[in-house]
């Protein structure tokens, strides 16, 4: 829990896999826990804004995009404690208003948080940032020695 009180899940960033068989398991398991997550953890009958994200590997780095429509950059913040790192925010949308007929109104709005748990402590100096389109992109470059002897980041 944060300190208003709300539950957010951590995100552990798994070293990539070699085969299409055990990548397609993990990726069940994680659809199976995000649905528990959202039985248990989120009220029924209020939208919840959880932005998309999508995070990929190389050897130097991970690369982590999150869509952030409708979002100021001066609303993001960007933390970092040990091995996680955290990015959170808020997104206000005009109020669906009394004045007029509401056909549909179902964009989310207010604060979210997204976190990620990775093998080694971050060090704050080597992640890049970029805001283009909505999507903010982070680079975190994974630390020397990891490059030399084989990286193994996990998720939860």
């Amino acid at each position: 829990m944060d300190a208003s009180g709300e539950y957010i899940r951590t995100i552990q960033v798994r070293q990539r896999q070699t085969t299409t068989g055990r990548r397609a398991l993990h990726f069940h398991q994680y659809e199976i826990h995000s649905l528990f997550d959202e039985l248990i953890h989120r009220p029924w009958g209020r939208a919840q804004w959880n932005p998309p994200v999508d995070i990929r590997e190389d050897d130097t780095s991970f690369l982590i995009e999150i869509d952030l429509p409708g979002v100021a950059d001066q609303d993001v913040r960007i933390q970092t404690e040990g091995r996680t790192l955290k990015i959170e925010g808020k997104r206000q949308l005009r109020p669906c208003d009394e004045e007029r007929t509401t056909h549909l109104c179902e964009r989310p709005d207010g604060g979210f948080a997204r976190m990620f748990e990775f093998q080694d402590d971050i060090d704050r100096g080597r992640i890049q940032s970029r805001w283009q389109d909505g999507v903010l992109t982070l680079t975190l470059l994974k630390p020397t020695h990891t490059q030399e002897r084989g990286y193994e980041p996990h998720a939860t």
